[in-house]
Formats: C-alpha cells, structure tokens, sequence
C-alpha cells in the first residue's frame, strides 16, 4: 500500500509544475479540512471530472487547490462550492487570478 501511494503521489507531483506555467485561467480555493494525501486525491478526482478543468494542484501546506480551466471555460464559484462540499470538506475562498 505505501508503495502504491508513493508512486500516486510522486505522478502527481510531476503534473503540478506544468499548471504553475499558465497562470491566466487559474483559480485558487482555500480549503478548510485538508489533512492527508487522500484529501488531495479525494479533490482531484472530484474535479478532474468536469469538462472545464484542465487540471488541478492541491497544496496541504497551504490549504489550497488550484484549478487550471480549458481555453474559454471556467467553472462558477457556486459550482466550486459545490465540488468542495461533495469532496467532504468546506470552502473557505475563492481567488481568481
């Protein structure tokens, strides 16, 4: 099991740099309740599935999840709100850059 997290964790960390590239379409969360790994898997999974994310950096340290949209698409801060609370946790805010 440690190996498999490692691994998963380690794939994520090499997809982070590539959102920092493009600052533009991102939009910074501030999540209240992020703790472990899982949590951030828990996010990324949730989001991920939408059609207008093109990726996702979640930040324990800081309690942030960056939200990278597609070209032309964005997601609203009510749905935001409403990834959040499905994953489990609360929304403390919402920065666009």
């Amino acid at each position: 099991m440690k190996k498999f997290l490692t691994i998963a964790i380690a794939a994520f960390l090499v997809t982070t740099p590539a959102l920092a590239e493009d600052k533009k379409d991102d939009i910074v969360v501030t999540v209240n309740g992020m703790v472990c790994d899982f949590c951030a898997q828990s996010l990324t999974k949730v989001f991920t599935k939408e059609q207008s994310v093109k990726g996702i950096a979640v930040s324990l340290d800081d309690q942030t999840v960056t939200v990278d949209t597609k070209e032309g698409q964005s997601l609203s801060d009510e749905k935001i709100k409403e990834l959040i609370e499905w994953g489990g946790y609360d929304l403390s805010g919402i920065k666009r850059n």
